[in-house]
C-alpha cells in the first residue's frame, strides 16, 4: 500500500506542457497524454509511485525554479518524462506535476541518466 495523496495538480509549467500536448496532432502526443491521464488515479493512491530523484541529483535549475525539497520522475511513452513533487497545501498532501517533457529536455537536466 502506497502513501495516498489528497489531490493531483498541475503547476503553471505543467499546465502549459499538457496544453501543448493536447494541441499536438502526432500519435506520440496522444499516447503521452493518455498515460498522463492514467497516472492521476495511480498517484492519488500512491504519491511515491515514481522514481525518486535523490536530493543531490536534483538539477539546481529545477531546485531553484520550483523551490524543490523532493522530486519524482514517471516514465511516459516515447521516452517522455513527467516530473512531480509532493507538497502540502492547507494541510493536504498534493502531488504537483511540474513538467511533462520529451527526452531531449529531460536529458539536458539529467545528462548522466540513461534512458530505459
Amino acid at each position: 500500500m502506497g502513501v495516498p495523496a489528497d489531490e493531483v495538480r498541475l503547476n503553471e509549467d505543467g499546465t502549459r506542457d499538457f496544453d501543448r500536448l493536447v494541441e499536438d496532432t502526432r500519435p506520440e502526443a496522444a499516447s503521452v497524454l493518455r498515460r498522463v491521464r492514467d497516472l492521476k488515479p495511480i498517484l492519488l493512491r500512491d504519491a511515491l509511485h515514481g522514481e525518486v530523484v535523490r536530493g543531490k541529483f536534483i538539477p539546481s535549475s529545477l531546485r531553484l525554479s520550483y523551490d524543490l525539497e523532493n522530486l519524482f520522475v514517471e516514465d511516459l511513452p516515447s521516452y517522455w518524462r513527467l516530473l512531480y513533487t509532493i507538497v502540502r497545501f492547507d494541510g493536504r498532501k498534493v502531488v504537483l506535476i511540474l513538467r511533462i517533457v520529451d527526452h531531449a529536455t529531460y536529458d539536458k537536466w539529467f545528462p548522466g541518466r540513461k534512458r530505459h
